[in-house]
């Protein structure tokens, strides 16, 4: 699943969401709260998701392959 459709699939009406994104090496790429996710570049946003970390109600960690962005 692309970044960006994982993103828009997620819904909170009563709370806003911490996303923590991560590359493929666990190296912090970007912190930002949901619905903000429009402030990412494209090329992260085509980018497949490898793993989702529920962390808590209000906190995911997100890891996507960033290994074909040049």
């Amino acid at each position: 699943m692309e970044l960006q459709n994982l993103l828009k699939a997620i819904f909170s009406p009563a709370k806003i969401i911490q996303i923590d994104l991560y590359n493929e090496n666990n190296l912090l790429l970007i912190s930002f709260a949901l619905p903000g996710y429009d402030c990412l570049d494209d090329f992260l946003l085509d980018d497949e998701v490898k793993r989702l970390e529920i962390v808590n109600l209000n906190k995911l960690n997100i890891t996507i392959d960033t290994s074909l962005n040049t």
